[in-house]
């Protein structure tokens, strides 16, 4: 049901409809069969993601099974002390209060990403946080497209460069994931179809008619 990709049912063209279904609907859901084994694959993926900060160092990220919760489009302002202004610092929150694990996903799918606003107002948000769990370990991520770091990594020599201030800034500690990786990572044909589908599509690519008394993707 959550990853039908039928021409006669209808599909949010919105970024987060993605990684609710793959994050909440697969990778991270404890009903699905195989859910520790995903996890373990989820942590490898980040322990081994090839473009970091210079402030991101090499960590070991493990998260128990029993213990790890994920939440979705995450606030500061709901932790004492940490809401400076009302932006999220996680768009995809995974958490592990006996590892004191804490994995902040920012993700995009079509829309670009600006270094600003996903990377160093997200990081000033979690750094407010991090001062309140002095014990834990933070892991900053960004979910992007291949093809966005790409498009962004040709564009270095532009005098506003996203890609140059992510790669030379010093307190620069996040990771770069891409979606392409997750596709291939994931152990299910439907989940991974309706991944590539996506991805393969830009925003509003599906426009709905009426017919029969139902709606078809034309």
């Amino acid at each position: 049901m959550i990853f039908d990709l039928g021409t006669d049912v209808f599909e949010s063209e919105k970024e987060r409809n993605l990684y609710y279904k793959v994050f909440a609907g697969y990778l991270l859901n404890e009903y699905v069969d195989g859910f520790e084994a995903r996890l373990d694959r989820f942590c490898e993926w980040i322990n081994h993601a090839p473009h970091r900060g210079k402030a991101a160092h090499d960590i070991h990220l493990e998260l128990a099974a029993e213990t790890t919760h994920v939440s979705f489009d995450n606030h500061a302002y709901m932790l004492d002390n940490c809401g400076a202004d009302r932006g999220e610092f996680a768009d995809v929150l995974v958490h592990d209060r006996t590892t004191k694990s804490v994995v902040t996903i920012e993700a995009k799918v079509h829309s670009d990403w600006s270094y600003p606003k996903d990377i160093e107002a997200n990081d000033a948000r979690i750094r407010r946080i991090e001062g309140q769990m002095v014990t834990a370990t933070f892991v900053p991520c960004l979910l992007i497209r291949k093809e966005k770091w790409e498009q962004a990594e040709r564009m270095q020599n532009h005098p506003q460069s996203n890609y140059r201030s992510f790669v030379e800034r010093d307190d620069n500690r996040f990771r770069v994931l891409f979606w392409e990786d997750l596709a291939a990572m994931v152990g299910s044909q439907d989940v991974k179809a309706l991944i590539e589908t996506v991805l393969a599509h830009p925003p509003n690519f599906a426009t709905y008619r009426f017919a029969d008394g139902w709606f078809f993707r034309a």
